[in-house]
């Protein structure tokens, strides 16, 4: 066989490949460091300041703690809340801790505290359950294996497995003895801190014995001490029920706004307002927080921990209203329903109530009422129904009804109509008791005056576009739609039926229902159908006292500091009612209203229906409303029964109070307690208070 002579050529292509490969290699390894070169430069060049805070992030942590709670007083000072402040046990949890060591810490806790009340969900038992490691591995390990590896063999997610293991565990193994219970109910609440957090343990109160044992021992308690802590207690007064909540540290921020609170900077575990003032004013109230930022080494050790900003106390608000003018209006209020009780006529009423305004700055100077159980004689204070509960008006809102009127064209000016008897085509006459004395021809201020129901329905009719003729036929047609919206809309002018703007949350906007008849918008003109609270006829008879304009009314008189001693401090803002509209008529009209609400009381005339006020201290401005009702006895039996209501402001030519006197539900028809009612509050504020 002959040998296949050597190629020289083909050598030195082979010597040639090899270099180019090695070059091609070098030219990728320089690529590749060029890149790197480009990031580190751009990380530590370009983007320094961002790399630097997300180190900084990485070792620090940013702990808040809430401050003591402000304080709520009364128009003269007086304490309507108090932060009661008590020693409990406190823990404070570092990063270092585990599961097993918070459960050993709750265990031997036990021994110096008492814990009376425990409530404990399934998840709370599993995690004492869990706590201990090995028990914690041989659940894991008895878990199917699809749940703890995924489907390429990866062990899942620490809280996928966690949640599995938590979920294999069978009510049996969650029984625990009594003892046990309370120490879980301890490992709970001090499970839930994050690293570095402080939480106050909820136990019985601690005893100075127990205080001391608890100091000796702190050794084998790690993060465990004893501390100052405050409780909300809400005193107990007239205006409690208006004061409203704050939320426990257990229960923290409510989970439906939890969100909106911890984008304000709130924790899960602060304590916020969660009704009424405490609601309204939170931002107020609330605490400056304590922040603290906590340095750790590579290692996760503390460096350093520093005070970023100082806890402050929140700020305190003082009400408008002085607590002793109110409850003397509380007074004023049972003695005459007591004495309406003691002849049986409030038997099925529905409580008494009564709001008093500043007219011209819609301060709040009383919110009174009381609720009754019908068919008994239990009463019981509640100030807040006077903007919760509503009640059929009656003929207060007849200044309203004028207004409409004047709004719509449907009358001019003081315009003289005929009361009497509105007859429509196969159906009853719609009356008024002034009726029964023969028609006459009367004002719009007379129509006040007198209270005739009868006038306002003319109103109604032609705002329908179908003046009245006896005996007519009524149309029903889409104006009365256009009717109905235009005469709502006007009240809404004076706060009947819309929100009044008062700095609370909740309030009832009266009950207006969506369908009607015919019947019912003519009966609403004189206020037989839509329902409104005492605010809002409080905030109707403030409007018509200043002349017109509709001002929001305020409970909060003024934001105020704190002294060095925690007690009211000088004043930071003042708080004032916002001006939300202007009753859309002429200067002269509105003085016809005014004018009527004068005669009310005062006019020579035996019918004018508010003459027993007309012995007032003060000169009394007033629209009386009787509003036909019914009652269902405890027997099962209905009895005819009125509502009677009045809204007033004094003194007349100088408006300093405007009130609302609302006391439903009476079988005396004829009854006059509400006058004398709104007498006694004129008359009493006029003593405290003298008005020009």
């Amino acid at each position: 066989m002959t040998k296949k002579p050597y190629s020289r050529s083909r050598v030195g292509r082979e010597d040639n490949f090899i270099p180019r490969r090695l070059n091609i290699l070098f030219a990728i390894v320089i690529l590749l460091l060029s890149v790197l070169l480009a990031r580190l430069a751009y990380m530590q060049i370009i983007n320094k300041d961002f790399y630097t805070r997300k180190l900084a992030t990485a070792s620090q942590k940013t702990i808040q703690t809430s401050s003591v709670r402000g304080q709520i007083y009364d128009a003269k000072g007086q304490a309507l809340v108090e932060n009661q402040v008590i020693q409990v046990v406190s823990f404070t949890r570092s990063n270092r801790i585990t599961a097993s060591g918070i459960k050993n810490i709750a265990q031997q806790l036990l021994q110096y505290v008492n814990i009376s009340e425990v409530s404990l969900s399934k998840r709370d038992k599993a995690d004492y359950y869990l706590a201990d490691s090995a028990i914690y591995s041989q659940v894991v390990k008895s878990l199917p294996k699809d749940q703890r590896y995924d489907t390429d063999g990866n062990l899942l997610p620490e809280h996928e497995i966690y949640a599995n293991a938590v979920a294999s565990l069978s009510e049996d193994q969650l029984v625990y003895s009594q003892e046990d219970e309370k120490a879980a109910e301890l490992f709970s609440q001090m499970n839930s801190a994050a690293y570095f957090e402080t939480v106050h343990l909820v136990t019985e109160p601690l005893s100075a014995q127990q205080i001391a044992l608890i100091a000796a021992n702190e050794k084998n308690l790690p993060g465990i001490s004893t501390s100052s802590n405050w409780n909300r207690v809400v005193l107990p007064t007239s205006l409690a029920s208006i004061i409203g909540t704050v939320t426990s540290e257990q229960a923290g921020i409510p989970e439906e706004e939890a969100d909106a609170y911890l984008a304000k900077g709130y924790s899960l575990n602060d304590r916020v307002g969660t009704a009424y003032l405490e609601k309204q004013y939170e931002d107020i109230l609330q605490g400056q927080r304590e922040i603290r930022e906590i340095s750790l080494d590579r290692h996760g050790n503390v460096e350093n921990i520093k005070t970023t900003q100082e806890g402050s106390k929140g700020n305190n608000i003082k009400l408008t209203i002085d607590l002793h003018f109110q409850d003397q209006v509380n007074a004023i209020l049972k003695r005459h329903f007591d004495s309406e009780l003691a002849n049986g006529s409030a038997l099925y009423s529905d409580g008494v109530y009564a709001v008093v305004l500043n007219p011209h700055t819609g301060a709040i100077l009383a919110m009174a009422g009381y609720k009754h159980e019908k068919g008994t004689q239990n009463l019981q204070e509640n100030a807040l129904g006077t903007i919760t509960d509503t009640f059929v008006p009656g003929s207060i809102v007849k200044g309203a009804t004028l207004t409409a009127g004047w709004e719509s064209g449907a009358i001019q000016g003081n315009q003289s109509l005929t009361d009497q008897p509105i007859q429509f085509a196969g159906s009853a006459p719609i009356t008024s008791w002034f009726t029964v004395f023969g028609n006459r021809s009367i004002t719009a201020v007379e129509a006040l005056q007198y209270s005739s129901n009868t006038y306002m329905v003319q109103i109604a009719l032609n705002m329908l576009g179908q003046p009245y003729t006896p005996n007519m036929v009524l149309s029903q047609t889409d104006q009365l739609q256009v009717a109905m919206k235009q005469l709502r809309t006007t009240f809404g002018e004076y706060g009947l039926g819309v929100p009044t703007g008062i700095d609370l949350p909740l309030e009832s906007t009266g009950y207006i229902p969506e369908e009607y008849t015919i019947s019912n918008y003519l009966t609403n003109t004189f206020g037989q159908f839509d329902n409104y609270t005492p605010l809002q006829m409080a905030q109707y008879a403030a409007t018509v006292a200043n002349g017109g304009t509709r001002i929001a009314p305020h409970l909060v008189e003024g934001i105020y500091g704190n002294r060095e001693d925690g007690t009211l401090g000088d004043k930071i803002e003042e708080v004032a009612g916002s001006q939300l509209n202007q009753v859309n008529i002429s200067p002269e009209n509105m003085k016809i209203v005014q004018e009527g609400f004068y005669q009310v009381v005062h006019g020579v005339s035996g019918f004018s229906t508010g003459k027993p006020m007309a012995n007032s201290n003060v000169s009394i401005s007033a629209k009386t409303g009787t509003a036909e009702t019914f009652v269902t006895k405890n027997d099962g039996q209905v009895q005819n029964a009125v509502n009677t209501n009045i809204v007033a402001y004094a003194p007349s030519n100088n408006p300093q109070i405007a009130v609302a006197v609302v006391l439903p539900n009476l079988t005396d028809l004829q009854s006059k307690t509400s006058q004398n009612i709104m007498t006694d509050i004129v008359n009493l504020y006029h003593s405290l208070y003298p008005m020009n």
